[in-house]
């Protein structure tokens, strides 16, 4: 277990003008001072705002700079983006993220993965082809590259510990902008839902634990589970409040 250090106040947030930056921003703005990036301008940014290509290792030097913790959020969202795009702001743009947080002496990095961690998983679930919850220890089963490029992370993140950064490495499920779970209906939303004010729980957890390495489920509280959420709640103090079904 790390030793306790000074509390964290000066937050980045990579990708901040995404679907879950964006509820990130307005959900931590209060409480840490903010820097965030993005590939594109961000309107009205909770914090400063610079803007950054991370798969550029030209315009990475010295971003982070000053800062307590990283939530690397930046990377291409899509299941079936071309490789080019997975390959290049994915994989090239977390280790040029991560490898730029080292030297800056970043003391803490909270990685979004996914449950696409453990799509295979999830699928043999909802087709009743398995019966066990998914637990945290359970390996790998991406089924895109997408979902290999957040293995890809969080063994990066291993790394990482090991030379003394704390990372937490949250698997969030579904979040949209519309807060919503009926809008898109189906048994995958129903089972990884997460709501705006459980990821901001999720994630505010992640940057206040102190750990080494630490993977977590970021979900709610879904009647039609398919994580076991059991680990998660000990360890990150995690609890989700809200669940899919109340929203049918």
């Amino acid at each position: 277990m790390a030793k306790p250090d000074a509390k964290i106040l000066k937050v980045g947030i990579t990708g901040a003008g995404g679907n879950v930056g964006t509820t990130l921003r307005k959900g931590l703005g209060g409480t840490y001072e903010l820097t965030v990036f993005d590939m594109k301008e961000i309107d009205h940014p909770e914090g400063k705002f610079i803007k950054v290509d991370f798969a550029d290792s030209k315009q990475v030097g010295g971003v982070f700079n000053g800062l307590d913790a990283l939530i690397h959020l930046a990377g291409d969202p899509r299941p079936n983006a071309p490789r080019t795009l997975t390959m290049r702001n994915n994989f090239l743009a977390a280790s040029f993220a991560f490898e730029e947080a080292r030297k800056a002496g970043v003391r803490k990095i909270v990685y979004a993965s996914s449950n696409f961690y453990h799509e295979g998983a999830i699928g043999e679930i909802l087709q009743g082809t398995q019966k066990h919850l998914i637990t945290l220890d359970m390996p790998p089963t991406p089924l895109s590259l997408y979902g290999e490029s957040k293995v890809f992370g969080e063994m990066a993140g291993r790394h990482l510990a090991y030379h003394g950064i704390q990372f937490v490495a949250l698997r969030i499920g579904w979040t949209v902008p519309q807060d919503d779970p009926s809008i898109y209906g189906g048994s995958y939303m129903r089972a990884v839902f997460c709501s705006k004010r459980d990821l901001v729980q999720a994630f505010t957890r992640a940057l206040e634990i102190e750990t080494d390495f630490m993977a977590a489920f970021t979900v709610s509280n879904n009647t039609n589970a398919v994580f076991d959420l059991t680990e998660t709640r000990k360890k990150l103090g995690f609890d989700p409040q809200d669940n899919a079904e109340d929203y049918f």
